[in-house]
């Protein structure tokens, strides 16, 4: 009960207060900012900060014997990034970003390091170049920026497959990649070519990798003509329209063990539906991927995931109340593996998302077989309430 007090406190004081700061134009604190750029001749540089400070409270923590969960408060930094960003000459452009992400949260070490670092050549809209670290082509979800989400934090589904191509949060690693825009940005394309699971990394399963082919991965967008996103946002802002379908697939095999003579194939695949009309923002994704060992102690798995969330921006008031439904099955061939979570949030922009808060009430549901079902608990609450600074 004082759990559930303490939720509806913080939703009722967001409630109160954050209306006071609505503006009858534009936002409250004046309109988005864009960093600070210096120009030479042809050349530019963009410098761009950013920092999230992020407060967790609830079923965060388990109890000293493990069998349930039990409640607590995280305070910390879930992003800080200093981006450098421009052109070279008018057609090729550079990014150098450095993040510092959940600095000071409960069990993480501190660290600085490099988030992006690439280069693009874009000689015409319908093919350019790439060359660098940033995201791997799949997932709608991941694939927007995270200083414009919707929600506080991705989907439990799409989070968990971020780490199948890579040691170390392997959805952003260098690649090499052909991209570009047709019939006025009706359809988009990105294949790329990456590492993946290389010499001496540590797979998942506890297996050391020995060799492995280059990873391929790639991703088509569909839109109706006139309804096209120029750039993927979480959240509008009651601006605009798009309404997109997106395809994704990736894949590596023949990723060879060091302890025997046994190997793996790993494949992604995903769908997504994507849309907003002014204030109305929606989205639905699904995703599954499949580890396929050679081994028999290992064997098959196969996870999935899907979730459907929608916002509806209040022009004046500036506030954005919003709904996620997800399910994550952890191995389709495991019965009773799925986590289930409904997330009930509130974001407010005091200057578009350069500053703004988001707060979110996520309640999650274990069957049986979850990693997340404890002995004496099959569900818990978190409430995640965060700022963004952006400038």
């Amino acid at each position: 009960m004082k759990r559930q007090l303490i939720y509806a406190t913080v939703f009722a004081t967001l409630g109160i207060a954050l209306p006071g700061l609505a503006s009858a134009e534009g936002f409250y604190f004046g309109e988005e900012t864009k960093g600070i750029t210096f120009t030479q001749g042809d050349s530019d540089l963009t410098i761009r900060v950013r920092f999230q400070p992020r407060f967790d409270y609830g079923e965060i923590i388990t109890s000293k014997d493990g069998t349930n969960y039990e409640s607590d408060g995280d305070l910390y930094l879930r992003r800080v990034r200093l981006e450098f960003a421009g052109r070279i000459v008018p057609k090729v452009k550079y990014n150098l970003t450095l993040d510092g992400d959940r600095w000071d949260q409960a069990g993480n070490s501190n660290k600085v390091s490099v988030k992006y670092v690439f280069v693009t050549w874009e000689p015409d809209p319908a093919y350019s170049f790439f060359f660098g670290k940033l995201k791997l082509p799949f997932s709608r979800d991941q694939l927007t920026s995270d200083s414009t989400g919707l929600m506080v934090e991705t989907a439990a589904a799409v989070d968990n497959a971020k780490n199948i191509f890579g040691a170390s949060n392997g959805y952003f690693q260098p690649k090499i990649a052909v991209f570009g825009k047709l019939m006025e940005g009706s359809i988009a394309y990105e294949v790329a070519l990456a590492d993946g699971w290389q010499n001496g990394e540590t797979i998942q399963n506890g297996r050391t990798v020995y060799k492995a082919p280059p990873l391929v991965a790639a991703r088509g967008e569909l839109s109706p003509p006139g309804w096209a996103e120029p750039k993927k946002l979480g959240s509008h802002l009651g601006k605009g329209q798009h309404l997109a379908v997106g395809l994704s697939y990736a894949r590596q095999g023949s990723i060879e063990y060091q302890e025997n003579g046994f190997e793996e194939d790993r494949s992604l695949w995903g769908m997504d539906v994507s849309g907003h009309f002014k204030g109305i923002t929606a989205q639905a994704e699904y995703i599954a991927w499949e580890i396929d060992s050679s081994e028999p102690a290992i064997g098959e798995t196969k996870p999935e995931g899907w979730h459907v969330q929608a916002g509806y921006f209040i022009d004046g008031l500036n506030i954005e109340p919003t709904l996620r439904y997800e399910v994550y099955d952890e191995d389709t061939k495991v019965d009773e593996s799925k986590e289930k979570s409904t997330t009930l949030g509130v974001n407010w922009y005091g200057k578009g998302h350069s500053l703004k808060v988001q707060a979110n009430w996520v309640h999650t549901d274990f069957e049986d077989n979850a990693s997340g079902r404890l002995t004496n608990d099959d569900s818990k609450d978190v409430i995640q309430v965060q700022g963004q600074v952006f400038f």
